[in-house]
Parts: structure tokens; C-alpha cells; sequence
């Protein structure tokens, strides 16, 4: 019997419960509209496990036994609950109505045998109170509002109780079509009808709009780049990029944001927001290079930032930022607005959780942990880094009384991977960051199939384990990237270069390997999926083989380049066709333009 997230205290008992007999599923005294709604969703998917299908009630049933019955215990933690099976029905405490819907979400998952469930007691509440989930948007891929939908459908299934989609250029601001009008933006009725449908799923909506850096989109525009940090481009030596999109410091650029806020946070019930200010390379550099002599480039950050906090105030809204500049001089962590929660992010196995906790802990600052999904720039996923990733953030968070865990899932470099790449990784932040101890590697498969492929065999979530296991062939994989991902899109950065330098032969030729035996086995035997599932990994990994094969030919395997080329535009034209079946079309054009420039010369 698996139980996902893992419940921290579970006795059995050697019997089984046989509740064929069994009709109503009785709810608590003033339960609200959201309980109401979730346990008539949850009767109805159970109703294919009962010859008389059960039914919800809010009264006291005059007739009929009791199938599962709810009742309000005020001693329990906010979102805990306590369930137990007995043959005379089962028993379900909560003090809130978030209990009670995890424990109905237990209860489901126990309904394994038709009418039966084994016996049972059940004592359970998450270690980290806000377990979250960020989609980046902004990077060419929009999904559709159904897509949208069935996303926050399973988010809610792995008990995730806040959605974050980030923007930069995403949403569709009147008069502004210019910066958003080839991305299929989100509009004020689309947000509004997601935060509802969040609401429904025990899901915050939290608005996140980058109100520092990243805002390229509007600064390479004349109109707005009076407010770029930037008057061109600025050269980033260490990630050899050029950047023009850090909004240079004061009273222009607030006001500038204020008008954004007052178009976009109004069709948000959430009271915090994510105003990013992640990044911002170029501070210093340009327009506020004197401030930021006569002050200190991070006070100046920190001034900006309590401006950003004043204007959300304005709007009733407490703020979080991306925690990584202000890491640069810790001793000003303890000077951090009041009120702001700081977002401490890292995507690497090794990534310090620990001693960025501790800090932020010492100086009383509130925080979330954000590892992220090691999906983008990788065709493949990184299983082990994945793994590890999340791991460690939530033991450190969980550790040092992290206000929220936050997974995120970027889109760089054209966002190219699809979606269920990102299953494995959902799942997992979503057991740990409920219970951090649990040893929950082996229950993956399972909760994959029950949160996003119902019917399943776990099958899928093993093959999508595995599938992300090809990049360890190699003895230096990369950093957010694996390598032949990296050598492929930009081979001309010299970090790329150095890691076809580390890449050995016999290490492209083992990857290869690996590549086409799990190849062979999905064609021979097919994880239970969706066609669309199945299509999405046979054209990921006809990615992935080009990828190395073009990584061997730099080693010196012979290559046929006009073959290379023909077979990558077969990928090309498969991608478009996989996008449209759950994105938005906006985007599209750039994605498959980074694709594009792979073709060889």
C-alpha cells in the first residue's frame, strides 16, 4: 500500500474493511464551498469502485450507512488531519478545511480494491506550511487554459497549495501590445478565472512579475529604454551574454512598475506577491554607477527593493524576491525590508541550502527553499541532480522553519522540454516538501501516475526516471544544463567548450548507449500513456540522439550532415505540431528558431 505524499505516522491493522454497503460521505459542520465542491469530485471519481456509487452530504443522513464521516477537531495542526478505517466506516478529523480535503485525497488513495480499504490509522500535517510550484510563462511557452487547468488539477492532487506562473512580458497590458503581441499573453479575465480555479483546488494563485531585471522585452523598445540601467547592451563577461534588462534604479522606474501593479494585481485574491528582482547583472554599471559607488551597489538594491515594497503595500500585498543578490553581501541580510520573505534559489545537487538558511534564520528574515526540476536545457532531465536538489532543500528548509518550498521550472534556451519531463520532479518536491524525512525515491512512479496519469501502471514515472539518468554517462554533466545539450545550443561559450573538453569519447559513446536501449524499450514496451505522452518522449529523444551525435562528431565520429540536418527538421516540424497539442501558439516561432540555428552549415 503506498500512500503519496507519505504520511509521518501510519498504523495498520490486519484486516480489511469491506464498505460495499456504504453510501454517504458525510461532511463537516460549516464546511465551505470549497470542501463542498472537492468532496463531490472526489465521490465522483471514486463512484467506478462501488456498485451503488457513494454520495455527499452536509446533513445528517436519515438513512443509509456512513461511508466516511468528517468531523472538526480545533487541536489539530492547520492542514493536518487524522483518519482512521474501521469496519463500521471511517473517521476523518480536521481542524480546517484544508485537513479535511488531504484527508479525503488519503482516503481516495486507499480505495485501492473496490469497497475496501484496509485498516488503517492515519496522524498526519505537512513539515513546510506552503508548498509551492513556479511555471515559467515568459519564456515562450504559454499553455492553454486547459492545459493550465489539468496542471492545477494535479498540483492539487500532491496537496501543492500555491501556483506562481512567471512573467516578465506575459500578460496582455493594454497599450503595451508591443512588448507582448507575438507571446499569446494571459488576460485579466484568464488570471481571474485561474485564481478561481485555484481557489476550488485549495491553490494560491500568487501574482509574480520581475519589477528589477530580466524585463528585456520592454527595455529594447525606444520607449521604454529611457528606463534601462543599460542604454545598450552591457557585456556580462562571466556568462558571456550581453544584457539590456535591469531597470535602472529610482524614482522612473517605480513609477513605471506602480502602473504595471495597477493593471495586474487587482485580478489576484492572493495578498503576497513575487516581484522578482532576481539577476540584475547590469546594476552598477550604467545610470546608477555613481549611486552605486557613493552607496554600495546592494544598498542601492535594497532601496529599490523597500520602493517595490512600498508600492505592493499600496496594493495590499506582502512581498517576495529572489534571494540571490543580496547573498553577494550577507551582513546586509539583517536590513531587508520588513515584511518581505526572501526566495533563496539553487539548482545544483551541491547547492549551499544550509548555510543560506542559517543565515536568513539568524537574521529573522522569513524564506522559502526553490530548487527547481533540472528539465531546462537538458532534452532529457537530470534524474540524480533533480533528485538531490529537492532533497536538500526541503530537510534544510524543513531544518531551519522555512516559511514555503517552491519548485520551479524554467524555460531557457527556447523551452524545449515537455512537460511530462517535469512529473518526476513535481512529484517529488511534493512528498518532500510535505514530509521531509521520507525515504520516497521508489513511490515516484506511483505518484506520477496518480496526480497526471490516471490508469497508469507506474510505468511512465520509471521511464521518465530513467530517461533523465542518460546524462550520468558523463563525469562533468554540466551546471544548469547537461553538456551535449550545452555543446549543441551554444557551442561557441567557453563554458560549453570546456565541457566537450571534459566530455571523453568513450562518454559520448556510453550515453549513446543508453540512449538507444531505453529507446528500445519504450518502443517494445510502452509505458501506459497517452498518445501525446508517447509522442512527446520519441521526438525528445530523436533530440537527445542528434544532441550526442553531434557531440561524437566534435570527438571525431564521422557524420552525415546532410542526414544530421534532414532528421533534425523532421524534429522541428514534430515539435511544432507536440506544442500546439498544449501551448498557446506565441512563442512558438522563437522556439523553433533556436532549433533552427542547430542545423549545420
Amino acid at each position: 500500500m503506498i500512500l503519496f505524499p507519505p504520511p509521518h505516522n501510519m498504523t495498520t491493522r490486519n484486516r480489511l474493511c469491506d464498505y460495499s454497503s456504504c453510501r454517504w460521505i458525510t461532511l463537516p459542520a460549516q464546511a465551505g464551498f470549497e470542501l463542498k465542491e472537492a468532496a463531490r469530485r472526489i465521490a465522483a471519481t471514486l463512484s467506478a469502485r462501488f456498485l451503488v456509487p457513494p454520495e455527499v452530504t452536509a446533513g445528517k443522513p436519515g438513512a443509509g450507512c456512513e461511508l466516511l464521516r468528517m468531523e472538526r477537531d480545533l487541536r489539530l495542526p492547520p492542514e493536518g488531519y487524522r483518519l482512521e478505517t474501521s469496519p463500521d466506516g471511517a473517521q476523518l478529523a480536521a481542524a480546517t478545511d484544508t485537513g479535511f480535503y488531504y484527508g479525503l485525497l488519503s482516503f481516495q488513495q486507499l480505495l485501492q480494491i473496490p469497497a475496501r480499504v484496509p485498516g488503517v490509522l492515519i496522524e498526519d500535517a505537512p513539515d513546510i506550511s506552503r508548498r509551492g510550484y513556479m511555471l515559467d510563462v515568459s519564456r515562450c511557452k504559454v499553455p492553454t487554459m486547459a492545459s493550465l487547468k489539468a496542471m492545477i488539477d494535479s498540483l492539487s492532487l500532491l496537496r501543492c497549495n500555491e501556483l506562481q506562473l512567471y512573467m516578465e512580458h506575459s500578460f496582455a497590458f493594454a497599450g503595451d501590445e508591443r512588448v507582448w503581441y507575438d507571446s499569446s499573453p494571459l488576460s485579466p479575465a484568464e488570471i481571474m478565472e485561474l485564481d478561481q480555479y485555484c481557489r476550488a483546488r485549495f491553490i494560491e494563485l500568487v501574482p509574480n512579475l520581475n519589477s528589477f531585471g530580466h524585463l528585456e522585452r520592454w527595455l529594447k523598445l525606444e520607449e521604454y529604454r529611457h528606463l534601462a540601467e543599460s542604454p545598450e547592451p552591457w557585456y556580462f563577461a562571466e556568462n558571456d551574454t550581453r544584457y539590456q534588462a535591469t531597470l535602472a534604479p529610482g524614482r522612473e522606474a517605480l513609477a513605471f512598475i506602480d502602473r504595471l501593479y495597477a493593471e495586474f494585481l487587482p485580478n489576484f485574491t492572493s495578498p503576497f506577491l513575487n516581484v522578482g528582482c532576481d539577476e540584475t547583472v547590469e546594476l552598477g554599471h550604467g545610470r546608477s554607477r555613481e549611486l552605486c559607488e557613493q552607496y554600495g551597489t546592494h544598498r542601492v538594491y535594497l532601496k529599490y527593493l523597500a520602493g517595490l515594497t512600498e508600492l505592493a503595500a499600496g496594493y495590499g500585498r506582502q512581498v517576495q524576491f529572489w534571494g540571490d543578490i543580496i547573498l553577494h553581501e550577507p551582513e546586509l541580510i539583517p536590513e531587508i525590508p520588513a515584511g518581505v520573505t526572501a526566495l533563496l534559489w539553487g539548482y545544483e545537487a551541491d547547492h549551499p541550502f544550509q548555510e543560506q538558511c542559517g543565515q536568513f534564520r539568524r537574521a529573522g528574515i522569513p524564506f522559502y527553499v526553490c530548487p527547481g526540476t533540472s528539465t531546462w536545457n537538458s532534452i532529457t532531465g537530470r534524474t540524480a541532480n533533480m533528485l538531490a536538489n529537492i532533497a536538500s532543500a526541503a530537510r534544510c528548509g524543513s531544518c531551519f522553519g522555512a516559511r514555503g518550498f517552491l519548485l520551479t521550472d524554467w524555460g531557457d534556451g527556447g523551452h524545449h522540454q515537455y512537460w511530462p519531463l517535469s512529473w518526476p520532479g513535481i512529484a517529488a518536491a511534493a512528498g518532500w516538501s510535505w514530509n521531509a524525512a521520507a525515504e520516497l525515491e521508489a513511490q515516484i512512479p506511483y505518484a506520477v501516475d496518480f496526480a497526471f496519469n490516471p490508469g497508469g501502471d507506474g510505468t511512465l514515472g520509471s521511464c521518465l526516471l530513467e530517461y533523465g539518468r542518460i546524462p550520468e554517462a558523463f563525469a562533468h554533466p554540466g551546471v544548469n544544463c547537461n553538456n551535449f545539450w550545452a555543446i549543441l545550443n551554444r557551442p561557441e561559450r567557453r563554458g560549453n567548450q570546456t565541457l566537450l573538453q571534459q566530455a571523453t569519447r568513450q562518454e559520448v559513446a556510453a550515453a549513446l548507449r543508453k540512449l538507444a536501449v531505453w529507446r528500445r524499450r519504450v518502443e517494445t514496451h510502452p509505458p501506459k500513456a497517452p498518445r501525446l505522452v508517447l509522442d512527446e518522449l520519441d521526438n525528445s529523444s530523436l533530440l537527445a540522439q542528434l544532441a550526442l551525435e553531434s557531440m561524437a562528431a566534435r570527438k571525431g565520429r564521422r557524420l552525415d550532415r546532410a542526414a544530421w540536418n534532414d532528421r533534425l527538421r523532421h524534429v522541428i516540424g514534430r515539435h511544432r505540431d507536440l506544442w500546439l497539442a498544449r501551448n498557446r501558439a506565441g512563442g512558438l516561432r522563437e522556439s523553433l528558431g533556436v532549433l533552427e540555428r542547430f542545423l549545420l552549415r
